[in-house]
């Protein structure tokens, strides 16, 4: 139970960047932040703590992902298209990990991440584990 609450503290919701914090850690000006967002491309949230424009986690990796298309040549639209479409994907990634996600296991010297059960009748569990080149190896018992 300790560990779930641990991980809920983690939550990146929790986290939010001034839009001058955003601007230095992306090499995005401020002012290019309020044209995306008067655009609607990013959304800054407000604080009770602070009566500033701020920028939570999601927002801060959709700048990144901007600025990396634009980085790469790509229009400001494809940038945005791509930018949203890789959320997409990283929103799935996120959600799927933490759903799959039921604890540590320590096996032969290895820690292993419990994945849950592998089969219908609830008897084989699935553990995953990065193996010494770094590469995720699985387990089922």
């Amino acid at each position: 139970m300790e560990d779930k609450k641990f991980i809920e503290s983690l939550n990146e919701k929790n986290y939010i960047f001034r839009i001058g914090e955003v601007s230095k850690m992306t090499d995005v000006s401020p002012r290019q932040l309020r044209y995306w967002e008067q655009k609607g491309y990013i959304h800054s949230v407000r604080s009770e703590k602070m009566a500033t424009r701020v920028f939570d986690h999601k927002n801060f990796v959709m700048v990144k992902l901007i600025k990396f298309y634009l980085d790469q040549d790509y229009s400001l639209t494809v940038s945005i298209s791509k930018a949203r479409k890789r959320m997409a994907e990283v929103s799935l990634t996120h959600d799927m990990v933490i759903a799959m996600h039921h604890g540590f296991v320590e096996k032969d010297g290895k820690t292993l991440m419990d994945m849950g059960y592998f089969d219908d009748k609830k008897q084989k569990r699935l553990y995953g584990y990065l193996n010494d080149d770094g590469h995720v190896s699985y387990l089922v018992e």
